[in-house]
């Protein structure tokens, strides 16, 4: 059972980390002046929304049901693959680039 916000600390306490019943650590932040939620499930991964067209969805849904595989596992194959379609130097810039910009702001 999921545990209730308490609203009487005002804004900053529904700002704090906290560990919901499943162990999941969630911490809000903020992006580009938007509220963000990201939940922690590993070392290596995070829980994130994201807008997708319906009809790629679809699509992905479709090609994750009929190789018999997760979702985030198709997702992940088509990221390995534009990775290798971009190459190395575009993908080395753009992280330094998104990394340099992160840690400005």
């Amino acid at each position: 059972m999921a545990r209730k916000k308490s609203f009487s600390g005002g804004i900053n306490s529904l700002l704090e980390s906290t560990v919901n019943d499943t162990g999941i650590e969630e911490k809000a932040s903020k992006e580009r002046g938007r509220g963000k939620t990201q939940k922690k499930i590993g070392a290596d991964s995070t829980i994130a929304s994201f807008v997708i067209r319906t009809d790629t969805l679809e699509i992905m849904r479709a090609l994750a049901y009929w190789e018999r595989k997760k979702i985030k596992d198709v997702l992940e194959e088509a990221m390995q693959q534009l990775q290798l379609e971009k190459g190395d130097n575009v993908i080395t810039k753009a992280l330094e680039e998104y990394r340099k910009q992160a840690a400005d702001e």
